[in-house]
């Protein structure tokens, strides 16, 4: 009998220990992922992170972010709700990178971390008239992430404007607008549509804009910044997925039936603004279907005749995510964004 007692004693301590060792082995470490924060201003970012659970309970949801030429990082804990949380840093620095992770901690005390995420805060830039308008860095570039809606040059210089497109038969600077495009009405992003003139601040042959990939020529744009060429658009929407896929991550959803309308991840904030075509309809056309915007790139290179009345735009549609280049009628009203002088 006792040596049946032994037996059982060795039998129970070896399931015991089995048991407990299937345990420790069937430990499943939880996942995080970090999310591209949304909702970024000039001084605020919301951040997301999801999750996964593992074998055990989760006790801590968090983030840690920095501005990333720092090495300290900052926390900052969160509330999860079905797979997912979130929190707002605040106080951020205008124009200004920085970095993100999203963590969890379990209740073993175990933490586990997301992929680092990379994310640059807004900056601002006021025209002559007072306008002010959010801008953003892709790359080494800061671009206007709204549309123009200046009425003067850098110099105090008017604009002639044409409500509704009347008498648009001159070939001096004029911008156009009508109840789309017209601030109080509308959404001032909308802004204005403006011809070649007003746009590059030029008529058809009085200056030589030459082709180059990267040309500054301020034309209506304020002190420090210069409207794109040919090039810096096709960098900018290089940076946002390519000219085949670049469309569907930069329109707004202000967008009529598009088939491409998306959250605007890119930030870029693309508006249908339409345009305005010089003819004997004097006709805005496009409007929440369509955007287009002047660069200081003339076709054929450079002003080779006296005859040239074409420059290059960009162009997109709502019925496609592409970005197309366009040879286009200087007469023709066009949105306009502005780019950040870099030497």
């Amino acid at each position: 009998m006792k040596r049946n007692r032994i037996y059982l004693f060795i039998s129970i301590t070896i399931l015991f220990a089995s048991a407990c060792n299937k345990l420790e082995k069937e430990y499943v470490a939880p996942k995080v992922y970090t999310k591209q924060p949304t909702e970024v201003t000039i001084t605020e970012a919301s951040l997301v992170g999801t999750f996964t659970k593992g074998s055990e309970n989760i006790t801590v949801f968090g983030f840690e972010w920095k501005e990333a030429n720092e090495e300290a990082w900052q926390t900052i804990n969160a509330q999860a709700n079905n797979g997912i949380y979130s929190s707002t840093i605040i106080n951020l620095k205008e124009d200004t990178e920085y970095v993100v992770k999203a963590f969890i901690i379990d209740a073993s005390n175990n933490r586990v971390e997301g992929e680092e995420s990379r994310f640059f805060t807004n900056g601002t830039l006021t025209d002559i008239d007072g306008n002010t308008y959010l801008t953003l860095r892709y790359g080494r570039r800061v671009w206007m992430i709204e549309n123009l809606r200046v009425t003067h040059f850098a110099d105090g210089t008017p604009v002639e404007g044409r409500a509704g497109g009347a008498n648009s038969d001159s070939d001096g600077p004029v911008y156009f607008h009508s109840a789309f495009h017209t601030p109080h009405l509308r959404d001032p992003n909308f802004g204005f549509l403006y011809n070649w003139a007003a746009a590059a601040r030029a008529k058809d042959c009085e200056i030589r804009l030459v082709m180059l990939p990267f040309s500054h020529h301020q034309g209506i744009c304020p002190d420090g910044w210069h409207l794109p060429s040919t090039g810096e658009w096709g960098e900018l929407i290089a940076h946002c997925g390519g000219f085949e896929n670049a469309g569907a991550v930069m329109k707004t959803s202000t967008w009529a039936e598009s088939i491409n309308t998306t959250s605007n991840p890119s930030r870029f904030s693309i508006e249908p603004a339409g345009w305005y075509y010089y003819d004997a309809d004097r006709s805005f056309r496009g409007v929440f279907s369509s955007a287009r915007f002047w660069t200081n790139t003339q076709a054929g290179g450079c002003c080779l005749t006296e005859g040239e009345v074409h420059s290059f735009g960009m162009v997109l549609l709502s019925d496609i995510q592409s970005f197309y280049s366009l040879s286009m009628l200087k007469s023709a009203g066009y949105s306009v964004r502005c780019v950040k002088n870099v030497w």
